[in-house]
């Protein structure tokens, strides 16, 4: 190694070109990366979907849910299976096992399964979705008309055909792979029969559908034999509701005949649906804008910004509303702001500290490694295809500061050398080569630390993995900048920094602060189980302050976007009574669009997670601008709001939750019941809300309770059947075609696909009256009303099923009321140790379990603990083969403790009484630069202290002292590169906040411990060792 630094010394052209060729590369590479939102992954769960149009939720269950969940059993590598049956769809969510050998190939196997099962012919093929975070919506766009609170079907029209023409330009554009529609309602055309009518003719529906069926053709009939290879075709299509009034559907050799026209009432229509979307209080519709994987979001963001602009202008005149939502390039930018802004005050603030503790030169240049090693990561991040988001960012930000550690050792002892005399080159090279050891095992040492966030699991585990690979990246780049450019670009020579010899201004007016703290530890080491004792109390503190006081949770000071408000109507009220009586909720809060709020978008019918609810609730998302850009907080916003919906006439309650970061529930506390009765079930959830309503730390409380509808049984009677000559199939396509209507075939439109549908008027379906009276034409042709061969069964069922691993489940939610200081994961504890118990008792079949956070919280708490160990236990191996000895890495590994108490010290100090994930991410790296500064100081002690000095405790003062001043100024930089961030000084972000008070705190205070107590602790293990060694050598003598 000796002879590649004395190269690079020497050789300066060739450490320039080094130099300025990684920032060369840098720059193309820069133009390449992508800049995302969060790291390229996929889920390790996918999500299938099956349409039974018209069906209860009991027959969705039997006839799609459980075929598709027999035939899953035979896949393995599934982890876990969520299945919801709604009235006409069913979904799965199919979570795949981590330790499955080959995804994909898992997938498949689901896919393959899903589409063997035997399946009724009205259910559409299976639709299958995996998330992968490159698909994923870069923002969302919103469309309304400006006064159409409510859309009749002009309204919709107008409204549809500018979405339609939005969505068809905006496809155009070269950064957007698609986009998917909410609130958008597919055209329709609708044949509405009169029953009595057809009464008259004698015609039955089931006739009639045929009749339409067999006279929409379009058939090749093949190619002619002429010259010009003619193709024909027999044509006769019924598109419009000309073509279809105009039908033929009885008639005679007479030529008179009856047409459609004359029976039923053909009208262009829209799908039924049975939830509203708003906007801005207003009926709209939502389109999710996709980007294509090969442009990074920022780019895409931009132009499709300005598409949206341009849209805008040109419908102006139209009353056409459009507004953006959910920016997810935000993120991006404002970590790439941070990155910037605080990053340039950290650098500006780690110059500072480098020219007030060293020279002019050695501070310029040890700062320079901090551009190169951001160049040298994204040209290393470049190639393995990382990208710029949020993960990668906040792994260079935790390094920012540390990676000039290396630097500066190398600098202070480079300068330490030249001030003993020595020529320039011998101090470049062999300042660099003495203190190589240390640093590369420091160095070592960091990166042990972040690497076990490679194994975190779940879903925040595909986030923080790419950590590692960033943070190994950068101080990879700092220990080649330090060995190979530094040595160079210090070596004295005439030119350019000549001139910068500052009279009074080097680095030598610290050595007389040095020659002061050697003299205070000798007298410190001469009180040194003193001093032991006094940190072993602040330790002791510290462990009973952290388990008496801090609470750990996932994500607690998450300051999002997003409130989510839950209204409940009278009992009763449908769909469009609830609509219109939000609209004092949802005006109120739009009077604060000057105090931040975006977007105010309300669902009316739909549930947490998207399955039907009554139509008495609707759940409002208020979107408001990011922290930095409003003065009000989310809970200052929630209060005003909260105070004024109880004024609000109609509502029967208002339930307010900040949005959760990785939960779409907005709820901190989600108990899970699965149970197949559904006596039971329910029985099971009451009592739970009731235990937690008397909970006095909690609020919120809410069954998920499904929507429950009237049902009615047709049951045939064989008998009858046989009796009156009828088939069964008659019978259900008649009724299918009165109740849901039979979709009979599908036209082009332009750039949209219309069903015609065959059905009666809605005024002939508000009872059962009609529908008995309903005339089924049997094989002989004669006619009989429905009445005589079915009885009919009356029930309220639910219009929804949730299932987990073949068990019905439902969910009751819950929030822990503000200032109470506990946690999702103790309560979820006292609850399993005192209240389920009872529970289970009295229903034995039945599971509870908590979901949501506290699952999430409970993984990655079993994560960082075995983290903790795996970085110790590695880190102790190093230090082992890099000392050769057992004894000085347990002198250093004994600091990691004080570390950890400089971490808890901090939180404390800062009021943060519950701690967060990225706090311990923080942590993991603050202990990996806190052994940094004990390898330093243990390695120069054991260099160069003897066992033969005599006064061995001024000995060790002395040479400790010379390690004072690489230690303060690496600590300092690293707390100066990290603070500005901590802090928001020029731009707030709540996770990196959490990491770097963390890690600037701990390291700080766990320094000022490691400078006088290091010392302490070698003094006895220096003492032991020369006693061992000398009774030896006397046991040596004597034989």
């Amino acid at each position: 190694m000796k002879s590649v630094i004395t190269y690079f010394t020497k050789n300066h052209l060739v450490s320039n070109i080094l130099f300025v060729g990684v920032f060369m590369m840098a720059i193309f590479a820069w133009q390449k990366i992508g800049k995302e939102e969060m790291p390229e992954f996929e889920s390790n769960w996918i999500r299938i979907s099956a349409s039974y149009p018209g069906a209860a939720a009991e027959d969705v269950e039997l006839f799609v849910t459980k075929p598709i969940e027999d035939e899953l059993k035979e896949v393995s590598g599934i982890e876990e299976i969520t299945t919801t049956s709604s009235t006409g769809s069913s979904s799965f969510r199919i979570v795949i096992d981590e330790d499955a050998a080959n995804y994909s190939e898992v997938i498949q196997d689901i896919k393959d399964a899903a589409l063997r099962a035997n399946l009724p012919r009205e259910v559409k093929t299976p639709n299958f979705r995996q998330f992968k975070s490159t698909e994923k919506a870069i923002l969302d766009v919103g469309f309304y008309l400006e006064g159409a609170r409510a859309l009749d079907y002009e309204s919709r029209k107008k409204l549809q055909s500018m979405v339609l023409n939005f969505e068809n330009q905006i496809k155009t554009l070269g950064d957007v792979s698609g986009i998917d529609k909410k609130g958008y309602d597919e055209p329709e055309l609708h044949i509405l029969i009169d029953p009595a009518k057809i009464d008259r003719y004698d015609l039955s529906i089931d006739r009639l559908v045929s009749t339409i069926q067999n006279n929409h053709i379009r058939v090749p009939l093949g190619t002619l034999e002429d010259k010009e290879q003619s193709k024909v075709t027999a044509i006769h299509e019924l598109e419009d509701k000309e073509s279809l009034d105009a039908l033929y559907i009885l008639g005679n050799y007479g030529g008179k005949g009856i047409k459609l026209g004359e029976v039923a009432d053909v009208e262009a229509q829209f799908a039924k649906s049975t939830t509203i979307r708003k906007l801005q209080g207003h009926e709209g519709i939502v389109i999710n804008v996709k980007k294509k994987f090969s442009t990074d979001i920022l780019t895409a963001q931009k132009n499709v910004v300005k598409f949206v602009d341009e849209f805008r202008k040109t419908h102006s005149k139209s009353g056409l509303r459009v507004i953006l939502m959910d920016d997810e390039s935000y993120d991006v930018k404002n970590r790439l702001s941070i990155v910037a802004s605080n990053g340039l005050i950290g650098f500006a603030l780690i110059f500072i500290v480098l020219f007030v503790f060293l020279d002019f030169k050695s501070g310029l240049w040890v700062g320079m490694g901090i551009p190169f090693t951001l160049a040298f990561t994204i040209i290393s991040m470049t190639i393995v295809g990382y990208t710029i988001n949020n993960m990668t960012l906040a792994a260079v930000i935790i390094v920012m500061g540390i990676v000039v550690d290396d630097a500066i050792v190398v600098a202070e002892n480079i300068s330490r050398k030249r001030y003993l005399g020595e020529s320039p080159m011998e101090a470049a090279v062999g300042g660099t080569r003495e203190i190589l050891s240390p640093v590369f095992g420091s160095i070592l040492t960091t990166c042990v630390a972040f690497v076990p966030l490679l194994f975190f699991e779940g879903f925040f585990g595909k986030f923080v993995e790419y950590i590692p690979f960033v943070v190994i990246s950068m101080l990879v780049a700092s220990l080649i900048e330090s060995t190979t450019i530094l040595p160079s670009h210090l070596l004295e020579r005439k030119g350019f920094f000549s001139k910068f010899k500052i009279k009074g201004f080097n680095s030598a007016w610290f050595f007389k602060y040095e020659e002061k703290f050697a003299v205070l530890l000798e007298k410190l080491l001469k009180l040194r189980l003193l001093v032991i004792l006094v940190a072993v109390v602040l330790a002791s503190v510290s462990g009973y302050l952290f388990k008496s006081k801090m609470k750990f949770v996932m994500f607690p000071r998450e300051e999002g976007k997003e409130i989510n408000i839950k209204a409940f109507g009278p009992k009763g009220a449908n769909r469009f009574e609830m609509a219109k009586l939000i609209e004092p909720l949802e005006d109120m809060i739009l009077l604060d669009k000057k105090n931040g709020v975006v977007a105010v978008q309300s669902n009316i019918g739909e549930s947490r997670r998207g399955s039907g609810v009554l139509e008495n609730q609707a759940s409002i998302n208020v979107e408001v601008v990011s922290k930095d850009d409003r003065e009000m907080g989310l809970n200052d916003f929630i209060a005003k709001w909260d105070k004024n919906a109880r004024e609000i006439k109609g509502l029967q309650k208002v339930d307010f939750l900040k949005s959760r970061w990785g939960r779409s529930s907005g709820s901190s506390l989600e108990i899970q019941v699965q149970e197949n009765n559904d006596k039971k079930r329910d029985a099971i959830t009451k009592l739970i809300a009731k235990y937690m309503n008397e909970d006095t730390s909690l609020k919120d409380i809410e069954i998920e309770k499904p929507l429950v509808r009237r049902e009615y049984n047709f049951k045939i009677n064989q008998e009858k059947l046989v009796q009156f000559n009828l088939s069964p199939s008659h019978i259900t396509t008649s009724l299918r075609s009165f109740v849901e209507g039979a979709i009979l075939y599908t036209i082009s439109k332009g750039d949209e696909d219309v069903e015609v549908r065959l059905t009666v008027d809605a005024k002939n379906k508000f009872d059962l009256v009609n529908l008995r009276k309903l005339k089924i034409e049997n094989n002989s042709g004669g006619f009989i009303t429905l009445d005589k061969v079915v009885s009919i069964e009356e029930f309220m069922k639910p219009a929804n099923i949730q299932r987990k691993d073949y068990k019905r489940t439902a969910i009751v939610y819950g929030n822990i009321k503000d200032g109470v200081r506990i946690t999702p994961v103790e309560v979820a504890e006292r609850y399993e140790a005192e209240i389920f118990p009872k529970i289970i008792k009295e229903y034995p079949s039945s599971v509870i379990t908590f979901i949501g956070e506290v699952e999430d919280t409970r993984e990655s708490g079993g994560d960082f603990i075995i983290s903790l160990i795996m970085v110790i236990g590695v880190i102790y191996i190093i230090l082992v083969i890099m000392f050769n000895s057992l004894g000085a890495p347990l002198l250093i590994m004994a600091i990691v403790p004080f570390g950890l108490a400089g971490v808890i010290y901090a939180l404390l100090a800062h009021g943060m009484y519950v701690y967060g994930f990225f706090a311990a991410v923080g942590a993991l790296g603050m202990i990996g630069v806190v052994v940094n500064d004990a390898i330093i100081l243990i390695s120069k002690l054991e260099d160069d202290i003897s066992y033969e000095d005599e006064n061995f405790i001024s000995r060790i003062a002395i040479v400790s002292s010379t390690r004072l001043r690489p230690i303060v100024v690496t600590t300092l930089t690293t707390v100066a590169g990290v603070l500005p961030t901590a802090y928001g000084i020029a731009g707030y972000d709540s996770m990196l906040a959490e990491m770097m008070l963390s890690l600037g705190w701990g390291l700080l205070l766990a320094t000022v411990v490691t400078l006088f107590l290091i010392p302490c602790m070698y003094s006895y293990f220096f003492s032991m060792r020369s006693y061992i060694l000398k009774k030896t050598n006397i046991h040596l003598e004597h034989e």
